[in-house]
């Protein structure tokens, strides 16, 4: 008797140090693996199991050992289901037949417990059987068990059975470490099925599970450390393969870094010179007419009405220079916003007085500002875009026509904000007009500068908002200008609007995009 129960103390000390390592390791090196951790608590049930069968060994009174070996049921149903558990984990069964094993397990497993405490496995009356085994002798005491302790049996050796299956398809699937898990769940399921045939008073013999746990703990102990160990291998040749791709990426990205800023730089000259072309272009004509004015005015024997018509030449070509020069410069110049609540309905006003310089034009406005959202922004850039779109409008119907200008609620991509529409009557535009209308440089009146519209989509892409043209030769245009409610402003991708993207990039898109790429 004592050294039964020396025996099972010792094997409960074994318990207790490996689930104070796997504890420890799980924590410290998997905190991500689960197996670790269930075998630990299985372990700590094991230990709590070998405690039970060790005091029933010790204590002389045959009740109280027999109430003993009857608790070993607690634990034993835990360990039966943490076992299951770790080796459905091990062997990579199927996840959702998986999680249904475990989760009737873990649900099987305090029910054991409670019928149990509830007295539905075991009676209340003692008994004692004296069992040799060669020259030991050996006393069993417990209670008479109820027919329901089949349910138990059942249990534990239905997990026993699983348990061998599942390590044997990690076996099949080429995990050569599992034959140490599968010989201990082998030893161990026979001592399940030992235990059942001695409770069920079958067989004469004493209960061995307590001693066979050891031999699958070992070889499941030795199958997960194994496995980590393989796992670390493989990260650990895979980390030496990516460090390698690493340095090849790096050393790419060098010469990547360096081809770009010489790509840069390359783009920054072309730009420059395909401006300095344009430049020189639209200069060059007013500076023609300004030489032959001047080589006029010092021709002697002019008279004074030459003279007059040879400075009034002057002026106006002056100041075409002027006007390109400063179209020119709020073009280029970086668009600094103070934002503060807009007026629309005043700002529409004010524009719309530019259309009374022309007779023919006939004015009709639609909306007011007072229930639409309130949008912020800058209220002299919003009028700049509103008075050239209006003088746009006036201009494309020469003949005259119906100005249109609508202030309404919109919304544009999710947002909510307002939208000003500048509608004419004029003769609209193609579908190659369309695409260019926003491009620098692009006009089709001999007098502009063709920067005009592309102003205007520069200052509203900084607003956050969106400027879109709407025309078809013959059938007039209409301008909308979208700007978003609120403080909340993203400012969007440019160029967006439901006219075709010009067919090419313009010189001022390629300067931007130039000196926008990164440097180092």
């Amino acid at each position: 008797m004592d050294l039964l129960a020396g025996a099972a103390f010792a094997e409960c000390g074994v318990y207790v140090i490996l689930a104070a390592y796997f504890f420890l390791f799980s924590f410290r090196k998997a905190p991500e693996s689960l197996e670790f951790r269930l075998f630990a608590l299985a372990c700590v049930g094991m230990a709590v199991y070998a405690v039970f069968v060790g005091l029933h060994f010790r204590v002389p009174d045959d009740a109280r050992a027999a109430d003993w070996i009857a608790r070993t049921v607690y634990p034993a149903a835990v360990v039966a289901a943490a076992s299951l558990h770790v080796t459905l984990l091990y062997a990579e069964v199927e996840p959702r037949l998986r999680r249904g094993i475990a989760r009737a397990a873990w649900v099987l497993a305090p029910l054991m417990a409670g019928a149990q405490a509830a007295g539905l496995l075991f009676t209340h009356t003692p008994r004692t059987r004296v069992v040799v085994l060669g020259s030991l002798s050996h006393a069993s005491r417990w209670w008479q068990p109820r027919p329901s302790m089949f349910v138990l049996h059942g249990f534990l050796l239905l997990c026993a059975a699983l348990a061998v299956a599942a390590l044997f398809k990690a076996i099949r699937d080429g995990k050569r470490e599992a034959r140490f898990a599968i010989f201990g769940a082998g030893v161990m399921a026979i001592a399940v099925v030992n235990d059942v045939l001695v409770a069920q008073d079958v067989v004469h013999g004493i209960s061995v599970t307590e001693h066979a746990f050891a031999i699958f703990a070992f070889g499941l102990s030795y199958t997960l450390l194994a496995r980590y160990v393989r796992f670390a291998e493989a990260l650990d040749v895979k980390g030496a393969e990516l460090r390698k791709r690493a340095q090849k990426l790096r050393r790419a990205y060098e010469e990547l870094r360096a081809a770009q800023e010489e790509l840069v730089r390359k783009e920054q000259l072309a730009v420059i010179g395909e401006l300095a072309a344009v430049v020189s272009h639209e200069v060059r004509n007013p500076l023609a007419i300004i030489r032959n004015a001047v080589a006029g005015l010092r021709r002697a024997g002019a008279s004074d009405e030459d003279r007059e018509m040879l400075l009034g030449i002057l002026d106006e070509e002056t100041a075409h220079l002027n006007h390109l020069v400063g179209d020119l410069l709020r073009y280029a110049r970086p668009i600094h916003i103070e934002r503060q609540r807009l007026d629309l309905d005043t700002l529409v006003g004010k524009a719309c007085e530019l259309a009374a310089g022309h007779q023919k034009v006939k004015l009709e406005r639609v909306g007011r500002g007072a229930d639409l959202p309130d949008a912020q922004g800058d209220a002299n850039l919003i009028r700049q875009v509103l008075d050239n779109l209006v003088q746009n409008a006036c201009q494309a119907m020469p003949e005259g026509g119906t100005l249109t200008v609508r202030l309404v609620a919109a919304s544009e991509e999710g947002r909510d904000g307002v939208a000003v529409e500048v509608a004419d009557t004029g003769e609209g535009m193609d579908t190659i007009v369309r695409s260019r209308a926003r491009t620098p440089f692009f006009t089709t009146r001999p007098a502009g500068t063709g920067l005009g519209l592309a102003i205007c989509d520069r200052i509203v892409t900084a607003h956050g908002g969106l400027l879109a043209i709407k025309s078809r030769a013959l059938e007039g245009t209409v301008v909308r200008v979208f700007l978003p409610a609120g403080t909340g402003i993203q400012t969007p991708e440019p160029m967006r609007s439901s006219a075709p993207p010009p067919s090419s990039r313009s010189v001022s898109e390629r300067l931007e995009s130039a000196y926008a790429a990164p440097r180092r």
